[in-house]
């Protein structure tokens, strides 16, 4: 009978010890993890089955999904003609994703919503290790409810893979700051390996401050090893960084996709050039851009795509401060109390490293994105690791102080956070801004009369009241990643209704052209893969794609183009009035469409023969 009754008492120890978690961390840590995990779920997994996945990536990961031909070489078309313009580390997930599920909306989401958790998770234990439990889950939460995160992880834009990636390379470069173990830094290399497989040389960003952070506060046997030990972490990082670009460069040009992006089939241009150098101007120069904006115009890109005229948006203001300006104030104030609280502490303080770690990380990107011609606002998800780990640095901080200035700062600053970001909510309904400016007063004032723990949550609460309202907007509205909160209808219009509405048109053209009784080898070829996209994407079948991503790709060339039309092996041509050799072919020697004209954003030319 002892034997019976000792398992079930067994089993439910394990479970007991389970949810508690480690022994160092409080009983309610891991229940509340837990319970901002399944909010993270709610909020990136909520109506996604509706959602219209960005199409350029939808198609390449369709392409990919075929064979493992396209997935290795990071083929945009099903008969890899031509890459995509980027590396494919997250669209390789992608591609796995609608291999095994099919073709679904949600197959092409499904790992966005799984990385972004798990980033969440992660985040927890790199801030724990260095700052507590305490730390830990304020941070754990304010990441997970910052609408630009949220409109991120609702898409399949390659940034979430990137931020994953970089807090698992963070944490791996606090575990090496606590143990002192050197194969931490050869996994957080790893790390920022693939990391740069996802997202290029912007993973690359924080290795400087990831370096800082070692050197200042790691422990003294890891010191004495500095040069070696940071030696295997550069190398992993640079070897894992440049393995796939290597191996694909010396294999024969002719038995893989051109690679676009580039004026040579190379992907060291597409890395170095064209998605780092030509990044940090301030033109914006796609071929397609009519297209893609839906005939909107520089109207439109001055709104979502964050151009040089205003800095100040790229991250306090219009787009780019609704989508992640809420709370960079506030972390900049942790940052600067926390450092100076640290003035005296010795070297290898972990409270320093964490504030090496963080903030270095926030000022780095900060930089970087006021400094950079054009900015997407979904790129500013990247900051929110850091903002919510000095956040929760800063509400440890201020939970154990006794010091009224410090108090009195804190209250100032949540009180100066709150009205921000009501400023901020100037375009939700009123009703909205009423109830944050009655929250923020009603827990402010609650905050006075209460004791250090008590006051320290409302204070969160009143802080995070307009970014958790702006979060819940992006869901109850069905944004994804190319939204911003409370954004203008003419937005809408684009990334919800043009989006959607591209792919539908693609679908009717298909039907239309299945049904022609003479089919040649391709009924659709189009200039620019954006225009490609809806259709592969839609339908799997092939759609040649002129001139890449932008249209300055040069393949096919002018010859090759003639070649195919005037063989009979081209139906219709889609183009873009733009100033191109092959654009220029098609007009002069084949059937303009009814419908068109020089200031349409998209021509449609029949080049069949009859």
């Amino acid at each position: 009978m002892t034997g019976v009754i000792a398992r079930p008492e067994r089993s439910g120890t394990d479970w007991s010890r389970w949810l508690r978690g480690p022994s160092d961390q409080p009983r309610w840590a891991r229940p509340a993890l837990l319970g901002i995990a399944v909010t993270a779920v709610v909020l990136y997994a909520w109506g996604i089955r509706s959602q219209t996945p960005h199409l350029y990536y939808s198609a390449a990961a369709r392409s990919m999904s075929m064979s493992w031909h396209n997935f290795f070489y990071a083929a945009f078309d099903p008969d890899a003609t031509i890459s995509i313009d980027k590396l494919p580390g997250a669209i390789w997930i992608q591609a796995l994703s609608v291999r095994v599920f099919g073709p679904h909306t949600w197959a092409y989401l499904l790992p966005q919503v799984i990385e972004g958790v798990l980033t969440v998770l992660v985040l927890y234990r790199a801030v724990r290790r260095l700052s507590g439990p305490y730390a830990a889950l304020v941070a754990a939460a304010v990441a997970a409810l910052a609408p630009a995160v949220v409109a991120l992880d609702r898409g399949n834009i390659s940034d979430t893979l990137l931020i994953l990636l970089l807090v698992l390379a963070a944490d791996q470069a606090a575990a090496v700051i606590v143990s002192g173990r050197v194969r931490n830094l050869v996994w957080c290399g790893l790390c920022i390996g693939l990391a740069f497989q996802a997202k290029m040389v912007q993973a690359w960003l924080i290795v400087p401050v990831l370096v800082a952070a070692l050197l200042l506060a790691a422990p003294r046997t890891v010191l004495r090893q500095r040069i070696t030990s940071l030696a295997w972490f550069g190398a992993t990082a640079l070897a894992v960084s440049l393995s796939w670009m290597s191996v694909v460069s010396v294999l024969p040009a002719g038995h893989r996709p051109y690679v676009d992006g580039s004026h040579h089939n190379s992907l060291f241009e597409q890395v170095f050039i064209y998605n780092a150098a030509s990044r940090t101007n301030d033109g914006f120069s796609v071929g397609s851009a009519n297209f893609t904006t839906g005939g909107q115009g520089s109207g439109f890109r001055s709104e979502l795509v964050l151009g040089p005229d205003s800095r100040f948006d790229h991250l306090f203001g219009g787009g780019g401060g609704r989508e992640t300006g809420w709370l960079i104030p506030l972390a900049l104030v942790c940052l600067i109390a926390l450092a100076w609280a640290a003035r005296r502490r010795p070297r290898t303080d972990r409270e320093t490293a964490a504030l090496v770690l963080w903030g270095g990380w926030l000022v780095v990107h900060l930089a970087i994105f006021l400094a950079i011609g054009t900015v997407n606002p979904y790129y500013l998800a990247v900051l929110a690791p850091a903002i919510a780990a000095l956040i929760g640095m800063g509400a440890e901080a201020f939970r154990k102080t006794d010091d009224r200035r410090v108090r009195g700062l804190g209250l100032a600053t949540v009180a100066a956070t709150a009205a921000y970001g009501w400023w901020l909510s100037a375009a939700a309904p009123g009703w909205v801004r009423a109830g944050l400016v009655i929250v923020a007063v009603v827990l402010i004032l609650a905050a006075l009369g209460v004791r250090e723990s008590l006051a320290t949550t409302l204070l969160l609460v009143a802080a995070l009241a307009a970014p958790t309202t702006a979060a819940v907007s992006v869901v109850a509205d069905g944004y994804g990643p190319l939204d911003t909160p409370y954004e203008s209808a003419q937005a809408r219009r684009v990334t919800q209704g043009f989006m959607a509405s591209a792919l539908t048109s693609a679908r009717k053209l298909d039907a239309q052209l299945a049904k022609a009784p003479d089919q040649p080898r391709y009924p659709l070829v189009t200039f620019t893969s954006a225009l490609a996209s809806p259709f592969i994407a839609s339908s799997g079948r092939q759609v040649p794609a002129i001139g890449g991503f932008t249209g300055a790709a040069p393949v096919p060339t002018t010859a090759e183009v003639a070649r195919m039309i005037e063989a009979g092996e081209v139906g219709l041509v889609l183009v873009t009035p733009a100033d191109d050799d092959r654009v220029t072919w098609i007009r002069q020697h084949c059937r303009a469409l009814p419908g068109g004209g020089d200031s349409a954003a998209v021509l449609a030319y029949t080049c069949a023969r009859h």
